[in-house]
């Protein structure tokens, strides 16, 4: 009973669910779109970068080549002993019936398989002879001498010799992997026992009609006959058609699986045989005997057709299909005319027919078996003998399931060939082959075996991975065209309509993709993701469908498309804190996420995330890589311009291929915080790594920063030019004007003294230049001027309408910067983010206690700043913990920039 329902469940989710299991499985894959991480305006200078944000768009693979020997011998073992309970069940029937059964027996055993065992040689017929020892001799012992004995006794004998038996077998087996060898073999006999049963039940849905109206018409009198000629010839008609698309010739319109026909059919006959049990003399005693006769053999059938849609083994399964065919018809006519001649005048009476339905006068019910067996023979010589061929090449395939599995694939590759060369209608034949070959890194012989499946047998996985491979090798026009081909075949097959519209989505036809996904049948959801994503991958518009499609990777899309700067809807932290995991749709996640945040967003908990994504073993450098960007991103978007910076050297060190990226990833940040001389540099190392997005804003940081001859080269080789207000003479000289003293101001402005910005400010002579120079000094150098000199420039700043400091206005980065200011609520934890911002530095430096804090905190914004009063306050702090030696390092270092005089009043002022 377990074996039965087990193998019915596990064949009923085949049938509703094999397809997609077996077929393919789906795969999410990421795209990269290039989208804004932000903009600023310098002076006249407007600069974007862009990052990457991901596209996950969903795509179906082929399923591997899956084999499963733990299941296969769990399944033989079954069979084993179902075999052993049919033993049994033989030592119970009467003296004729059991010689029968023995015979029968020793027919299975010897289309069992376990001669292959090679127990004493190969092919030798010794474990045969064990199989008789210790399965039929003790049977025949018992029923012949000993038939006295109790139920219980023997089933304990026979189980437990023919446990004992098996494992003789495995235990003397010369074979590799006995045990999966004897289990794969086992199903050779089985698929005997299972046709047996289903030949015996090809008559027993037209009976079980008949005696079901017969009980119904007992005590009503109604006509039966008119019922039952419909019922019978509807069914009739449905084994007519079962039969002609077994033979391949019906395809108007789909048919139930016979699977599904098999099992209902087998369900109805257990009522059928309750009867023929009750009212007629029977081989066996007792009713419950027959009744496990045939649950056995239901059993049995089930985890043949299990085994067979399992593995894909198409010939067994086609077997199966053709013996139900010819038994359902052949058997149903006798069957209907065997009816109709006997109790045709008695149909209508509303007698107990059920007692005398096999025991008629004039045409028995042998006569009536007879002449079924005869039609099934017909039906078989009709389709030209296909059952003997399915049965050989089903044994073929067996083996070469075996072989596989047990890691020799020339031997099963060879075997899979055979069986697809004697039965082209085998699905996983050459499937089988094809990723044999790709696992020996034979991809030319894979391809051309799926090409020789598409032109003889073609199979949805095999068009599947037929196409992956000619995509891969750069043939895409030939991979549309077996998608496409595959599509006239299996009309509207989610799977290859699927993939068909990623080719052409790779191959830059939208409109065609889009097409494609709406005469894709099924699977609505990656339908609606992978539209979603093409469009935003295109730059179409979005609908109402893809703006409210349900699922995290649409929401991950939909961040993409709202970072490129197309409408969407919000998606807050908030609703998948709790998916935030290490693979590709969690860094999608976090990356579109970060990207979509406004500047001043951080938030320690997805910052503790990442670290411990990255501190994961064995992780890939791409991952690594991905996840080290979002981490750029977080920290440019938090306003960590110091840790930025000091990450993206690394990063460029790290990830050599994408140097030029990082390098101007570092230039765009130093352009902003105004440091021309090292964004030069960066821009320099950008250009000669390949960086290529170079534009007319660029130049200007290249050539104040003291980096012309790169500025022409890059001007040159680029194709990019100056900007107006840059022009040159015929000595190469840049011609003086107003912007580009403004231009020069900006570049000197971090090492400036306060006593250089005000008589700087008021030299300039446009207004709009005198507003972008308050603007700069108001952030970045304060700390020079008094509280009424920075009242006045205020309002000169903001006329311009373009300067905020971490999101905040002018006046209030001034309260926050002023002595006494509260800027952290942990003193302890105050670190530089923005070395650059040098009145906020000083502000922070004062809210610390600890002379050696302080000094960490000057140390760490001099690797970035050069304004005088940060130095010079580095020196102090030097002296103070007793590091003379580097504060007189430092002092030197400072007169590079700052003439001799300026440094002495600089040092009587402050130290």
């Amino acid at each position: 009973m377990a074996a039965l329902i087990g193998a019915g469940i596990g064949l009923l989710w085949l049938e509703f669910a094999g397809d997609s299991f077996q077929s393919a499985q789906l795969l999410t894959l990421e795209e990269r779109t290039n989208v804004p991480l932000g903009s600023f305006l310098l002076a006249l200078s407007s600069l974007e970068l862009e990052v990457q944000n991901f596209l996950l768009l969903d795509q179906f693979e082929t399923a591997p080549l899956l084999t499963y020997p733990i299941l296969t011998q769990v399944m033989g073992i079954g069979v084993w002993l179902l075999l052993l309970l049919f033993i049994v069940l033989i030592t119970l029937l009467k003296r004729q019936a059991f010689l029968i059964g023995a015979g029968v027996l020793i027919l299975l055993l010897s289309v069992s398989g376990v001669n292959s065992l090679n127990i004493g040689g190969i092919g030798t017929n010794i474990p045969l002879g064990i199989c008789l020892l210790f399965l039929l001799a003790p049977a025949a012992i018992i029923r012949l001498f000993f038939n006295y004995l109790s139920l219980s006794f023997r089933m304990t004998l026979i189980l437990g010799l023919g446990i004992a038996g098996l494992a003789v077998l495995i235990y003397l087996a010369q074979a590799p992997s006995p045990t999966y060898l004897l289990s794969e073999n086992l199903f050779l006999m089985a698929l005997v026992m299972g046709s047996g049963f289903i030949l015996y039940i090809g008559h027993s849905f037209v009976s079980a009609a008949y005696l079901f109206l017969a009980k119904l018409n007992r005590g009503i009198g109604i006509k039966i006959g008119w019922h039952f000629a419909i019922v019978s010839t509807l069914y009739l008609v449905l084994a007519a058609l079962v039969f002609l698309e077994a033979t391949g010739d019906w395809h108007k319109w789909p048919l139930p699986s016979f699977q599904l026909l098999l099992f209902l059919i087998a369900v109805v006959g257990f009522f059928d045989i309750h009867f023929r049990i009750k009212y007629y003399p029977q081989a066996f005693n007792e009713p419950w005997i027959g009744k496990a006769f045939y649950l056995g053999g239901f059993a049995i059938c089930l985890l043949v057709l299990f085994k067979a849609e399992l593995s894909g083994n198409t010939p067994m399964i086609d077997f199966t299909h053709h013996v139900f065919a010819y038994s359902q018809l052949g058997f149903s006519v006798l069957f209907c005319l065997y009816i109709w001649v006997n109790f045709s005048a008695i149909m209508n009476s509303g007698n107990a027919i059920e007692k005398i339905m096999y025991k008629p006068p004039f045409f028995p019910y042998f006569h009536m078996r007879l002449g079924g067996t005869i039609a099934v023979l017909i039906l078989m010589v009709y389709a030209a003998g296909i059952i003997a061929i399915q049965f050989g090449t089903s044994s073929t395939h067996l083996s070469a399931d075996y072989y596989y599995t047990t890691k020799r694939p020339v031997e099963a590759s060879v075997l899979y060939e055979n069986a697809f060369d004697r039965y082209r209608s085998n699905d996983h034949a050459l499937y089988a082959v094809s990723n044999i070959y790709l696992e020996q890194n034979q991809p030319t012989l894979a391809l051309k075996t799926l090409e020789r499946s598409f032109e003889q047998n073609p199979q949805v996985k095999d068009i599947l991975l037929l196409s992956k491979m000619l995509e891969k090798r750069s043939r895409a026009n030939e991979a549309v065209f077996y998608l496409e081909e595959g599509l006239k075949y299996y009309q509207g097959n989610p799977f290859l309509a699927n993939n068909l519209a990623l080719v052409y989505h790779r191959m830059n036809l939208p409109k065609e993709a889009l097409n494609t996904l709406d005469k894709m049948e099924g699977f609505e959801e990656v339908s609606l993701l992978n539209a979603t994503g093409i469009k935003i991958a295109h730059g179409l518009p979005l609908e109402e469908e893809n703006l409210s499609a349900p699922g995290l990777k649409n929401e991950i899309n939909l961040l993409a498309a709202k970072n490129a700067g197309g409408k969407t809807v919000p998606l807050e932290i908030n609703s998948f804190e709790n998916d935030l995991t290490n693979d590709l749709i969690g860094r999608s996640l976090i990356r579109n996420f970060l990207t979509n945040t406004e500047k001043g967003y951080f938030n320690s908990m997805l910052s503790a995330d990442l670290d411990s994504m990255l501190n994961q073993e064995e992780l890939s450098l791409s991952v690594e890589q991905s996840l080290k960007e979002s981490g750029l991103i977080l920290k440019y978007k938090s306003g960590d311009i110091k840790g930025l910076l000091e990450h993206l050297n690394g990063m460029a060190f790290r990830f050599s291929q994408d140097a030029g990226f990082y390098h101007a990833f570092a230039g765009w940040v130093l352009s902003e915080q105004g440091d021309f001389e090292k964004a030069a540099i960066e821009w320099k190392q950008a250009s000669l790594k390949g960086y290529s997005k170079f534009t007319s804003d660029h130049l200007p940081f290249l050539y104040f920063g003291e980096l012309k001859e790169e500025s022409a080269f890059i001007s040159a080789s680029q194709k990019v030019d100056f900007p107006n207000w840059m022009r040159f003479d015929k000595s190469g000289q840049l011609l003086e004007n107003d912007t580009v003293k403004l231009y020069q101001t900006l570049a000197r402005l971090p090492g400036m003294l306060g006593k250089e910005l005000l008589p700087t400010l008021r030299s300039l002579e446009s207004d709009r230049n005198k507003e972008i120079l308050a603007g700069e000094i108001i952030k970045r150098k304060s700390h020079w001027l008094e509280e009424n000199t920075l009242e006045e420039l205020l309002p000169i700043a903001n006329n311009s309408g373009q300067f905020t400091v971490e999101g905040s206005s002018l006046e209030e980065y001034l309260q926050k910067v002023k002595v006494g200011g509260t800027l952290a609520s942990d003193n302890s934890e105050i670190t530089v983010l923005n070395p650059y911002l040098t009145p906020m530095v000083l502000a922070q430096m004062e809210q610390i206690e600890e002379a050696e804090k302080r000094y960490e905190l000057l140390q760490g914004a001099c690797q970035f700043n050069k304004d005088p009063v940060l130095w010079v306050t580095l020196v102090k702090y030097c002296r103070i913990i007793g590091l003379d030696q580097y504060a007189s390092a430092n002092l030197r270092l400072m007169a590079e920039w700052i003439g001799q005089e300026d440094l002495t009043e600089l040092q009587l002022k402050f130290l």
